[in-house]
């Protein structure tokens, strides 16, 4: 066998090697529909503020981060994280840090992390999902930073809620 066919057989098997790996790293971020199933309740954003108000005093406009200590998927995504967080501040939002294991609570409402959502000035949920999707949670195909130049202006009537993505999520 020539050096050649050699070559590109290794090459074969070690695109073969990273496509299924690449593959086997996009996780769902409600893989159970947990809660796509929560938001079919009409008082889930009650509920959800509620909870948060009870764990931490809300004052204005909040960026609240999920996390879990065993996520090795946030380690990934902490520059996402801190940039986002920054900006946020930036805007006039205060940054809450909620760990799952810590606040089991929030489980219910949280099918993975990390997760993130966005509090307005009257208390409103504006964006709640993960921080983004795609291979490794970047920046670059970032959900959540499509959202910031529009808070400040009323192009956001509704919540956002994302359940349908798919990325690097650790379930809760």
């Amino acid at each position: 066998m020539s050096v050649k066919w050699v070559v590109a057989l290794w090459g074969v098997m070690c695109l073969a090697g990273l496509l299924t790996l690449s593959v086997s790293q996009l996780d769902e971020f409600d893989p159970q529909s947990k809660l796509a199933i929560a938001l079919t309740d009409v008082e889930f954003e009650q509920k959800f503020i509620s909870q948060l108000q009870q764990q931490h005093k809300l004052a204005g406009q909040s960026l609240v981060h999920f996390s879990d200590t065993n996520c090795f998927c946030e380690t990934i995504a902490q520059p996402h994280i801190a940039r986002l967080s920054q900006n946020m501040i930036d805007n006039g939002f205060q940054n809450i840090h909620i760990n799952i294991s810590a606040h089991p609570e929030f489980a219910s409402f949280v099918p993975s992390t990390p997760a993130v959502a966005i509090i307005g000035a009257l208390q409103e949920l504006i964006y709640f999902g993960p921080y983004a999707e795609g291979y490794g949670c970047l920046s670059g195909t970032g959900l959540v930073d499509a959202i910031i130049p529009k808070l400040n202006s009323p192009a956001i009537e509704n919540s956002i809620l994302i359940t349908d993505a798919k990325g690097c999520y650790c379930q809760t």
